[in-house]
């Protein structure tokens, strides 16, 4: 049975329209449920953060007590995880686990002390396909986790756990699933019902539409004439019109591209060839005159064998390439290049098309440029190879450094009735070699190489829990801490634990230019698109001008007890992370630091 175009048209759009509507309704769903999992998620790290929070201040609260006794018994904590589950619709417990997996605090009172369980993380499932994904969350009883770490005094102290049902999650994508399939139960007769008007009403200008691309095709540019009278025809014509003068433009402009085509590939340091299958010269860049010994002008269009002689180098190898229509790589040619021999890799490839072949491809690499590469590729090595040596003859500082320490304490025990000059001599010694032994750590952490386990992270969540970590050991030395935090701002994609590191050791410079107290201003902002900046200023003594420019050199310190690698250490890591660190000071007024990274 044979259709017509009209058949054809009504049939071909109700298809397409059958298609948009279930792409959409599947594009739709796998929209919701990536939306439905990572509001869970973030419900679940809001809720995380809250608990982290209160479990600091219960730590504050409760000091010299035992830190999981003191969790324990703080009521606002555990009122605050039974209440976490009545908040979410999607958890169905929250447990606060110490490092064996053994649940401290939950919400469900009955589970307490118990192995706590270890399903699979929930941003896990929201970096599955839109099908895995799916079928994740319409499995039986299956249970994904929410954990953020708990530390204490920069130590893994435990974990904060939340789980999350997919039955509970369903519940919600069984409603939005029903709705957008009766939406589309609804929209697609109508949508054939719409088609058939549209095939009838589209028919005759497709056909006249047809003929004129038609003309245009065969380089007849005078179109457009024979569309009607209508305004929507008008305009058609009209754009035919101009797509035939626009055609007939291109024809005039393409010998001036090919010219700057010419140009661009010229700048190539690698030669290129371009031989037809009657083995004539079509095109070559500027690289790959050495070749020829003349430029494309003169030889485009003739053939191999009247270009190069019979003796040259590189007849042979193309002539083996056109018999057996088998291409070669890195074959050693030397081949004149401005008075001088010059050695370079050739390699030749068929181009074939329909598995016919239309000609053959040349790549020349310069040699010269292959060994420089080489060179520093080999510099490089050396210089891995030296910071492995430089490392290893620290470790072996090291050693000896805490053999003498050991043997220094025993001297100064057997020493113990000697004069008071003999101690002080000893306590001198002691003191230098502990300086010494700073210096050699300082070197290993730097020589060390670093891996980043990036992933995102919330800036303000991250100075928040740090604070948190110091409020309670500088707020009786009359220090406080002010946010302006930017509610909006973008996740950095990064390695938590080294940023952790970077922003504690530059709040405690912060807290230790102020022994007279006073506040620590922080502030985090969104500077430009692309890049997340923290502010943190004190009030405090202040740095010298001539010292601003080597505070972050390692072993540096104005401090009596530093060891000059805390802001080498953070210069580091921002620098790792692709960031930059800038620092302002007046003495007696105090310093700013702005750290800015890139947003994730």
């Amino acid at each position: 049975m044979r259709f017509g175009l009209k058949a054809k048209e009504t049939l071909a759009i109700t298809l397409l329209t059958f298609l948009v509507v279930a792409t959409t309704t599947l594009l739709h769903f796998s929209q919701l449920t990536r939306v439905t999992v990572r509001e869970a998620l973030r419900q679940g790290e809001l809720i995380a953060r809250q608990i982290y929070a209160q479990s600091g201040r219960a730590l504050a609260r409760a000091k010299g007590a035992p830190p999981w006794e003191a969790l324990r018994r703080d009521r606002e904590l555990r009122g605050l995880i039974e209440a976490s589950v009545g908040y979410s619709p999607h958890l169905v417990y929250v447990l606060l686990a110490d490092q064996s997996g053994n649940a401290i605090l939950h919400s469900e009172r009955g589970k307490e002390g118990a192995a706590s369980p270890e399903p699979p993380n929930l941003q896990a499932l929201l970096s599955l396909g839109p099908v895995p994904r799916f079928q994740a969350l319409y499995e039986a009883g299956k249970l994904y986790e929410v954990a953020l770490p708990l530390n204490l005094n920069d130590r893994p102290f435990g974990a904060i756990k939340l789980g999350v049902s997919t039955s509970l999650l369903r519940r919600e994508l069984n409603a939005s699933l029903a709705q957008a399939l009766t939406l589309a139960s609804f929209a697609l007769p109508i949508a054939w019902l719409v088609a058939m008007g549209l095939a009838n009403l589209a028919l005759k200008p497709i056909r006249r539409l047809t003929r004129e691309m038609e003309r245009l095709r065969r380089g007849e540019f005078e179109v457009g004439g024979d569309l009607g009278q209508g305004d929507e025809f008008k305009a058609l014509a009209s754009e035919l019109q101009l797509l035939g003068q626009q055609m007939q433009s291109d024809q005039l402009k393409s010998l001036s591209e090919r010219a700057h085509l010419q140009q661009v590939v010229d700048q190539l340091e690698d030669g290129l060839i371009f031989l037809n299958s009657d083995q004539r010269i079509l095109f070559f860049n500027r690289a790959a005159e050495a070749v020829f010994g003349r430029s494309l002008p003169e030889v485009a269009g003739r053939p191999l064998e009247d270009v190069l002689e019979a003796s040259h180098p590189m007849r042979p190898l193309l002539e083996r390439v056109f018999r057996g229509n088998v291409g070669f790589r890195n074959a050693t040619v030397t081949l004149p290049q401005n008075g001088k021999p010059r050695e370079f890799l050739v390699s030749a490839f068929s181009v074939t098309d329909a598995q016919r072949a239309m000609g053959v491809m040349v790549l020349l690499k310069n040699l010269d440029s292959i060994k420089t590469l080489q060179s520093l590729v080999s510099y490089s090595a050396k210089l891995t190879a030296l910071g492995r040596l430089t490392s290893g003859v620290a470790h072996e500082v090291k050693n000896p450094l805490n053999a003498m320490m050991i043997h220094l304490e025993l001297l100064k025990e057997k020493m113990h009735a000697t004069s008071g000059g003999a101690h002080e001599n000893l306590e001198i010694i002691e003191s230098e070699i502990r300086r010494l032994d700073r210096a050699v750590q300082g070197f290993l952490k730097f020589m060390r190489p670093q891996e980043l386990v990036l992933r995102p992270v919330d800036v303000n969540a991250l100075l928040q829990s740090i604070v948190v970590l110091l409020e309670s050991e500088w707020q009786k030395a009359g220090i406080r801490f002010t946010f302006e935090l930017d509610a909006a701002l973008p996740p950095v994609t990064a390695d938590e634990e080294l940023l952790h590191q970077a922003f504690l050791n530059l709040l405690l410079n912060a807290c230790q230019a102020m022994p007279s107290g006073g506040i620590i201003r922080i502030v985090t902002e969104r500077e430009r698109q692309e890049t997340v900046k923290v502010i943190i200023a004190d009030h405090g003594v202040g740095i010298p001008p001539d010292d601003l420019d080597r505070i972050f050199t390692l072993y540096y310190t104005t401090k009596p007890e530093g060891s000059g690698i805390g802001l080498s250490l953070t210069y580091r890591i921002v620098q790792l992370h692709d960031g930059s660190i800038d620092v302002s000071s007046e003495v007696g007024r105090g310093t700013t630091m702005s750290v800015r990274l890139p947003a994730g």
